[in-house]
């Protein structure tokens, strides 16, 4: 049908590389894992692991529902089947869809930052502040081409830099394990903390919840994939298994290789690429940075994707303008959905962007806008994560499940420590990190407006609506 996004367009190991690329294998060694590292310091490969853990316990409901139904809608689709709450479910989208676009701004202005502090510390040259800006650019404008013609290159793309980026820092991370004399157990004792808890969860929010939130990327791609009910599920469980592994042996690499060094190796932007740099030479820095930059460049670009699915699901069911739905005749793809990410993306980097550099320069204005956007919409993701997971108990009872342990137990424990990591994380932020203060108030009130003005031409579907 015109309407229809191309069917059987994903693999089940599509779907898994879809997701590793997006959760950024190179995050641990140069972006997310350093977040974490000047939160919580030695103990940062605990945070990975812990937060790690905890997503397998809320994966449990992701699971059940890709079992018994899929939809370009993803998570919200999920709660309006077991809630039947126009609001709730709704608010979820939109939730969901400021997760994709903010991690879309976010990942966008580190490929600045990434090139402002590699040309500094490789060259001593100082990037330009209108550079900064044009190389924040670069991802959403691919992201614009990729989105629009066809989700089998994104396929394509995400099975060959998901493999090729394991593999390369693996290998990275062994051969700086073997350099280094300070391996041990204390980088997994949670009172070596630099800032107590709240430094640990705040570094769980910044670091491994915002990386491994990228595992949900490929619930809006159901109607796309091969035996969705099926493989959706499984690729989720695979993908996310990979990752905890990989991150958090990465993370771990990174602390251990600098040991008591790592004040030393924090003032350098990445320790990981410092640490490269001593033992390997500059060549071999260069060539990981490179890598870096072309994951970083990458995991927007896919996960873009999944917001352009998000947005077309929302406007099939009436939360926004019909043109939305449109379907490119050939391609197959909701490019006028696309369209509008990419617009949203570009005005939310220069907004953000201009402001935050203008005030506390490049350097700081670039880290400072990421983790600001970057604690805003992971505090969306774990918030999404709990209406999840407390639905999967409105979904077994309408199926008639009696699976206390795993339908209900295990999900409440994975939302009780993502409302601790919520609350610790947002406990006593300072200028300009505080600004997510107003960010989250002001998204949740504008998804209950929208839902509201909208409310009687909103579509709401059944379980057996959403396996179409």
């Amino acid at each position: 049908m015109a309407n229809e996004l191309r069917k059987d367009a994903l693999t089940f190991w599509g779907l898994v590389f879809f997701a590793v690329t997006v959760i950024f294998p190179a995050g641990p060694f140069a972006v997310t894992g350093v977040t974490a590292m000047f939160y919580s310091g030695e103990v940062a490969p605990l945070a990975f692991l812990i937060g790690g853990l905890s997503l397998f316990l809320a994966v449990i409901a992701v699971y059940v529902f890709a079992t018994h139904t899929y939809n370009a809608g993803g998570y919200y689709k999920y709660v309006e089947v077991s809630t039947g709450n126009k609001y709730l479910s709704k608010s979820v989208g939109f939730y969901y869809l400021f997760w994709v676009i903010g991690d879309m701004i976010a990942a966008s202005m580190v490929v600045a930052w990434l090139l402002w502090a590699a040309l500094g510390s490789f060259s001593g040259y100082s990037l330009p502040i209108v550079a900064a800006v044009l190389v924040s650019l670069v991802t959403p404008v691919i992201y614009l081409f990729v989105g629009y013609y066809s989700i089998t290159v994104s396929q394509k793309s995400a099975i060959i830099m998901g493999l090729f980026e394991i593999l390369f820092f693996v290998g990275l991370s062994i051969a700086i394990l073997v350099r280094s004399p300070y391996n041990g157990v204390q980088y997994f004792n949670i009172s070596n903390s630099l800032d107590g808890l709240h430094g640990f969860f705040l570094a769980m929010v910044v670091g491994a919840f915002l990386a491994y939130g990228g595992y949900g990327a490929i619930v809006t791609l159901g109607e796309e994939a091969r035996m969705p009910l099926k493989t959706l599920r499984k690729a989720i469980v695979v993908a996310l298994a990979i990752m905890v592994a990989y991150d958090t042996f990465v993370v771990y690499a990174n602390v251990a290789g600098l040991g008591p060094n790592l004040g030393t190796g924090m003032q350098f932007f990445a320790p990981g690429l410092y640490m490269t740099q001593a033992y390997y030479g500059t060549a071999l820095a260069v060539a990981a940075f490179v890598v870096v930059e072309v994951s970083q460049l990458m995991s927007p670009v896919l996960f873009g994707n999944s917001g352009s699915r998000a947005l077309f699901a929302l406007a099939r069911d009436g939360v926004f303008p019909s043109v939305l739905t449109k379907i490119h005749p050939k391609h197959k793809t909701p490019y006028i959905s696309v369209i509008v990410v990419f617009i949203t993306v570009v005005a939310g980097i220069l907004l953000t962007l201009l402001p935050m550099v203008y005030l506390f320069g490049v350097g700081n204005g670039l880290f400072d806008a990421f983790v600001i956007w970057a604690i805003a919409i992971t505090v969306f993701t774990l918030i999404y994560h709990v209406i999840v997971n407390q639905a999967l108990i409105l979904l077994t009872k309408k199926l008639g499940i009696t699976k206390i342990l795993t339908h209900f137990v295990a999900p409440t424990i994975a939302s009780v420590l993502m409302v601790v990591a919520i609350y610790y994380s947002l406990l006593g932020l300072t200028w300009p990190l505080s600004i997510a203060y107003y960010m989250i108030p002001a998204w949740i009130v504008i998804a209950v407006a929208v839902t509201f003005v909208r409310r009687n031409k909103l579509k709401m579907d059944r379980i057996e609506d959403t396996r179409a």
